[in-house]
């Protein structure tokens, strides 16, 4: 699932209510130049190494059928 994240006049970024939920109020940004990791404060570094592990896979399954799509045109 992507979700659109905007920021408003001031500058702030507003995450949607399903995230603020399941986060809570506290949460740590790891970025980079290019993306970054968000996850809620005192997570076991573990269970974000998991869940990026899941990312990962379902990113690359998303690049190689847009490979696939523009390797039949």
């Amino acid at each position: 699932m992507d979700l659109e994240i905007k920021s408003g006049p001031q500058g702030h970024y507003y995450l949607p209510k399903i995230l603020r939920d399941a986060w809570g109020t506290r949460l740590i940004i790891t970025p980079n130049l290019k993306a970054g990791i968000v996850y809620p404060l005192n997570t076991d570094p573990q269970d974000v190494l998991k869940s990026l592990e899941v990312l990962m896979l379902e990113f690359k399954h998303r690049v190689e059928n847009q490979e696939n799509l523009s390797n039949d045109k």
